[in-house]
C-alpha cells in the first residue's frame, strides 16, 4: 500500500544513512550493521534468499559498513576498513567480482582497492578510492563506465583522464563526478542533454 507522507521504517533500528533503490531500499545503523528491505528477487537485500520483506532484514556476512547504495537489481556497500561488497543481481557483471554471477550475499569487489565510497547504477557500480581514483564496473553502453569504451567490465576499471575525484553519482545510462577541485564531469549518455 502506498503511502502519501512519511512513514517511518518499522522496527526500532537507528540508522545514519539510508539508500533507495528501484523497489529495495538499504540503510547503516549507527553501529554499521546494513539492512534491506522490499523486492529480493534477484537477493538485492544480500540475506542469502529471494523473499522479499516488508522490514528492514539483516544483510549476511557479519559485515562492519560505512556506507551502501541500492539499485534496480543489485546492492553494494564499503566496510568500515575500505573493502567493496556488492550482491543481487550480477549478470552485467555490475558486482564487480569478475563474473556475471549474481550474488545471494555480500561478495567483495575484485582488485584489492580501498574504497571510500561505491554508487550503484541500474546495471553498473562505480567506486571512489581512498586516493581520490574512479573505478567503474558492469554495462558499458553509451560509455557510462568512463573508460573510454562500450565494454562490459565485470570488474574494476580506471576511469580515463587521471581526474582526482571527491564524489562520484550514476543515472541510468550516464556517469558523473565531482572533482576534488570542484569541477563537475559526466560521461555516457547524453540525448537528453544529460552531460
Amino acid at each position: 500500500e502506498q503511502r502519501t507522507e512519511p512513514t517511518p521504517v518499522a522496527g526500532s533500528l537507528t540508522f545514519r544513512q539510508v539508500t533507495a533503490g528501484y523497489h529495495h531500499t538499504c540503510g547503516v545503523t549507527l553501529d554499521n550493521v546494513a539492512y534491506c528491505w522490499g523486492r529480493n528477487d534477484i537477493s538485492q537485500l544480500g540475506d542469502s534468499t529471494t523473499t522479499g520483506s516488508t522490514i528492514p532484514v539483516l544483510v549476511a556476512g557479519a559485515l562492519s559498513f560505512e556506507q551502501v547504495s541500492a539499485s534496480a537489481s543489485h546492492s553494494c556497500g564499503v566496510t568500515t576498513d575500505h573493502i567493496a561488497f556488492c550482491w543481487g543481481g550480477g549478470v552485467w557483471g555490475q558486482l564487480g567480482d569478475g563474473t556475471s554471477t549474481s550474488r545471494a550475499t555480500p561478495t567483495p569487489v575484485a582488485g584489492d582497492l580501498s574504497f571510500a565510497q561505491v554508487v550503484t547504477g541500474d546495471f553498473h557500480t562505480c567506486g571512489l578510492t581512498t586516493a581520490n581514483v574512479a573505478y567503474c564496473w558492469g554495462e558499458n553502453v553509451f560509455g557510462k563506465l568512463g573508460d573510454g569504451t562500450s565494454t562490459v567490465r565485470p570488474a574494476p576499471t580506471a576511469v580515463a583522464g587521471g581526474l582526482s575525484f571527491a564524489q562520484l553519482t550514476l543515472g541510468n545510462a550516464h556517469t558523473c563526478g565531482l572533482t576534488t577541485g570542484n569541477a563537475a564531469y559526466c560521461w555516457g549518455d547524453n540525448i537528453y542533454g544529460q552531460l
